[in-house]
């Protein structure tokens, strides 16, 4: 894997998360400010998709890092 592709996943996770936000920020179903909002499934499965996000997003920060110690072990090795 290289770093160009672990840094676009992360950038792809970004706008996977800013995207969820504004759906939570923003419901589509509006109700009198008397009432509660209600939870409707495009909410929940906003939330929901925000989980795993972080965790990729985590992963991708990992295997940047190992990537680099890998290379920096081989410039030790052939100097």
């Amino acid at each position: 894997m290289e770093i160009n592709s672990n840094l676009q996943a992360m950038s792809l996770q970004e706008v996977k998360l800013n995207n969820s936000a504004k759906d939570i920020a923003n419901p589509k179903n509006y109700v009198n400010d008397s009432q509660p909002q209600e939870v409707t499934p495009d909410l929940i499965k906003s939330i929901t998709e925000q989980i795993s996000i972080p965790i990729a997003y985590e992963a991708n920060g990992t295997s940047i890092k190992v990537q680099d110690e890998v290379f920096a072990s081989l410039l030790n090795i052939k100097a």
